[in-house]
């Protein structure tokens, strides 16, 4: 692409990861994003085949991963993401499905499971949004309730991306009704658990790739030996989830506009208008200018919040920041690239129409803007 980003520095990043996910990307996503987005075509068999190579990223070596950097990571979204987002999502989810068993107690859950997130032989799903909790995500109503050997999940999940593949789903549930966050458990199901409805995907403006249902529980057993996260502790846990994901979303919607600038640079320098290309054009170059300052520094935020990571200290404001600007960048800049290539720009073969689509998906995903200005807004108080 004739858009290089520049390079930022934040952590330690692995060089060669990104130059693989670049091949990755330009093997297998790009020709295939817009079949996966009608429903022509099933990304699962690719899906799995990112997993191997990009979900070990931050798992610890000791546990069978990569031992690499967020920043890595976030570098690796934004290429994958930069020719299809709606797959990069499903891969993100499933990543964060795996950080979040890494970090289980349940040693043995934890042996059981994890080999098979990181090499692909199953893929992970995360349930926690329902119905009718919206953003309140400690609004949790379905309800897990003790048995002699574990508990029996009764209810129902909604948005479950990766629903259509999944293998190994960590739901979200309330063992002690009207205690909030203090009851909420995690618990691991398998597809074959008796009980577990996967509903049909549901049909969404874009980002078909992600597989995303809704899944009903009609007295799952769930034996004790699948608690990844025990009530007490599975709330900060699921909150923790939710501050990777967000940061994972700000990395893709950074590589989302990247593609769309990329392919705007592209046409701009063919396309021949009033006797010169359409990007010796002031009016345009302008237009794109503003559009790569945006990107470079909505990927400064999204790096340093990454950093914060690397450090072990997440910061979830400054992630909501990066979450927030980088979704309405992408979409802002997904559009104004569309501007550069006029009425083509409608078109499905551009990929323009695809990824704007897709960000506007991951708008909604783990807080829309408003949440993150709740977020936001908390932290600002003055100080003592």
């Amino acid at each position: 692409m004739s858009y290089h980003p520049l390079a930022l520095p934040a952590g330690a990043i692995n060089h060669d990861r990104i130059a693989a996910a670049i091949e990755f990307a330009e093997a297998r996503l790009r020709p295939m994003g817009e079949a996966w987005d009608r429903g022509h075509e099933n990304p699962e068999a690719t899906l799995r085949e990112a997993i191997a190579l990009f979900t070990p990223i931050t798992i610890p070596e000791k546990l069978g991963g990569f031992g690499e950097s967020f920043a890595t990571q976030v570098r690796v979204y934004e290429e994958l993401a930069r020719r299809d987002m709606g797959f990069t999502c499903a891969l993100a989810v499933h990543t964060n499905v795996t950080v979040a068993m890494s970090l289980t107690p349940n040693e043995a859950l934890r042996n059981r499971c994890l080999p098979r997130l990181l090499s692909g032989a199953a893929v992970g799903a995360f349930l926690l949004t329902e119905l009718t909790g919206g953003s309140d995500a400690s609004a949790i109503t379905t309800a897990a309730m003790a048995t002699q050997d574990g508990y029996r999940v009764t209810g129902h999940k909604a948005w479950v991306t990766n629903g259509l593949y999944a293998d190994i789903f960590a739901v979200f549930c309330q063992t002690e009704p009207g205690s909030g966050a203090k009851g909420v458990a995690a618990l691991v199901m398998e597809r074959d658990s008796e009980g577990l409805v996967i509903e049909p995907a549901l049909d969404l403006i874009g980002s078909t790739a992600m597989g995303t249902t809704d899944a009903r529980f009609e007295g799952v057993a769930v034996p004790a030996a699948n608690i990844a996260f025990a009530s007490g502790t599975a709330f900060k846990a699921a909150m923790f989830g939710i501050d990777v994901a967000r940061l994972g979303v700000a990395a893709m919607c950074n590589g989302a506009a990247m593609g769309a600038l990329g392919a705007a640079v592209e046409y701009g320098a063919a396309r021949q208008t009033f006797g010169k290309s359409l990007l010796d054009h002031q009016g345009m170059q302008w237009i794109l200018a503003d559009t790569a300052t945006a990107i470079e520094a909505s990927r400064a935020l999204a790096l340093q919040a990454a950093q914060r990571f690397d450090q072990g200290e997440p910061h979830p404001v400054l992630t909501a920041h990066a979450k927030k600007y980088a979704t309405r960048t992408a979409f802002e800049g997904i559009s104004e690239a569309m501007r550069a290539f006029g009425a083509n720009g409608l078109k499905r073969d551009s990929n323009l129409p695809r990824q704007l689509a897709a960000v506007r998906v991951s708008e909604c995903m783990d807080g829309t803007g408003e949440i993150m200005n709740v977020v936001i807004g908390r932290a600002l108080r003055p100080s003592a």
